[in-house]
């Protein structure tokens, strides 16, 4: 029986690193990694990439990503809550809609601050930078 695959939401920030060729994350989409790991982005990263003209490098590595739909339902309570919430003021509505669509993930990789501070309450997803999440896999950079 097959286990099932990490559901790994990825922040623009994160691939924007590994374009870059940051070197803990040469085995981000290593087949080791995808083995156990569905890499998971929205429109808001893919329109993140291209815009800042990474759109060569995108497909690189598209193959390896699930796009999911925006799914954003504006009346739906977890995004009032987070809409709501004062702490979030000085978020971007691009990363407030990616923190909505990493719901629906079981991790969201990130090196923004703060996303990493923002309190999910009880949301699936876990929010951690790829380097926390490689080491938990046991994949060493």
């Amino acid at each position: 029986m097959a286990t099932q695959k990490i559901r790994a939401f990825l922040d623009s920030n994160v691939l924007f690193e590994y374009f870059e060729g940051k070197p803990e994350l040469q085995h981000l989409f290593s087949e080791e990694v995808r083995e156990r790991v569905a890499f998971v982005v929205n429109g808001i990263v893919l329109q993140e990439l291209i815009l800042s003209y990474k759109g060569k490098e995108l497909l690189t590595v598209e193959p390896y990503l699930d796009i999911a739909e925006l799914g954003v339902d504006p009346s739906a309570p977890e995004t009032q809550t987070i809409l709501r919430d004062v702490r979030h003021r000085d978020m971007h509505i691009n990363d407030i809609l990616i923190l909505v669509g990493a719901r629906s993930c079981d991790v969201l990789l990130t090196y923004d601050d703060q996303k990493l501070r923002y309190d999910n309450d009880g949301a699936r997803a876990r929010l951690e930078t790829p380097e926390e999440f490689l080491s938990e896999l046991g994949v060493a950079a």
